[in-house]
């Protein structure tokens, strides 16, 4: 398992988090990430929505795209997460495309703001016995997290997770497990261990710190904390952090702020998953399945690298047939061919340094200037 796979795929493959003690079968794919929807009433600062303008495409998946065309092929998937770049509970059929998937044998879980998270929808999570719930932060104060997560409130999403977490407790489940989300920033990093005070005062279980990764625009790009040689006083925040969640008893995972010269698969893993944005696209993942009109805008070390959306094809032609695809073969095999066990030596030579000759074969040309890639 990666070390720093996204985190609602980590927790729902740990074992410790499995409804019953008895395994299924293992099935051909992890997971299968499903955007229902692309449309988000939040203009959060560091979004690609707000930033891409015109450009966004804005749409919800149907339910009978969903039905016909992606549920008959789910059992491939051990997890199904409904989540994009939009706010799933805007979709109007959520509770029902959770339903199917939970009906195909997967585990299920999304992201969410909070702020639609109403009694009734909290009872719902608990009769659609979802696994795992994050919800997204941008600072541990009203004033932080309501700056940059625009139209939200902060108290209010601090109410629904105490909800959550009682009734919960009133009906004696443990799910859907809990993951409070921050986004570190240049803006908001000082406030992770406060964040991290917050997460378990309200019960969470897990805490996660990721990076800015998708950086549309230069404003966005010079928001991002992590660095090849990452500022100390930074990296003793997220260790303050660390050290608060520990005497909490809290589950903290932060990503690294320094980035990795090599890594040979990024936490995405798409050779284990797939990401169905909200028009039927078969993609890699979030960044090279964003739904933008022409090319996707993206900064990668002060430097624009325009990114073409990439697609293995569409799920009404047949979700096999894009999983079987010439495109998504030749993606994958550039990284099979970086894959450690396929040629350990040359893998042990770039990754320590021993031979500056012995170089592993670059990963696809969409991936080559992704933050993922460098392991932030």
């Amino acid at each position: 398992m990666l070390a720093h796979q996204p985190a609602w795929l980590r927790r729902l493959l740990d074992p410790a988090n499995h409804r019953s003690a008895r395994r299924a079968e293992k099935r051909p794919y992890v997971a299968a990430q499903i955007e229902v929807t692309s449309r988000c009433f939040t203009e959060c600062v560091f979004c690609a929505q707000p930033a891409l303008g015109e450009q966004w495409i804005a749409g919800d998946l149907p339910l009978e795209v969903y039905r016909q065309h992606i549920v008959p092929h789910l059992d491939l998937f051990d997890l199904v997460y409904l989540q994009g770049w939009g706010e799933p509970l805007l979709h109007a059929d959520l509770w029902e495309m959770l339903n199917l998937a939970r009906g195909r044998g997967c585990r299920t879980g999304f992201t969410t703001n909070g702020m639609l998270l109403s009694a009734a929808n909290r009872q719902r999570l608990l009769d659609q016995q979802v696994e795992l719930l994050s919800i997204s932060f941008a600072g541990a104060c009203p004033a932080t997290h309501e700056r940059l997560r625009r139209n939200t409130r902060f108290e209010m999403i601090a109410r629904h997770i105490a909800a959550l977490q009682a009734l919960k407790a009133s009906q004696g489940t443990k799910f859907p497990t809990l993951e409070m989300h921050f986004l570190m920033t240049r803006a908001n990093l000082a406030e992770l261990p406060d964040f991290v005070r917050l997460a378990a005062e309200l019960g969470a279980d897990e805490a996660v710190a990721t990076n800015l990764t998708n950086t549309p625009t230069l404003e966005q790009e010079a928001q991002r904390v992590f660095a090849a040689r990452p500022d100390l006083a930074d990296l003793e925040v997220v260790e303050q952090a660390r050290q608060l969640a520990e005497e909490a008893g809290l589950p903290f995972n932060a990503y690294p702020l320094e980035m990795q010269d090599q890594v040979l698969v990024c936490d995405a893993n798409p050779l284990e998953t797939i990401y169905i944005n909200h028009m039927g696209e078969v993609t890699p993942c979030v960044n090279l399945g964003l739904c933008a009109r022409g090319a996707i805008p993206r900064y990668f070390l002060g430097e624009a690298y325009p990114t073409p959306r990439l697609s293995f094809g569409d799920v009404r032609q047949g979700l096999p047939a894009a999983l079987e695809s010439a495109q998504r073969k030749a993606f994958c095999q550039a990284y099979r061919q970086r894959n450690v066990t396929a040629n350990p030596l040359v893998a042990f030579s770039a990754l320590s340094g021993v031979s500056p000759d012995e170089q592993l074969p670059p990963p696809p040309e969409p991936c080559r200037a992704c933050y993922k890639m460098y392991g932030v």
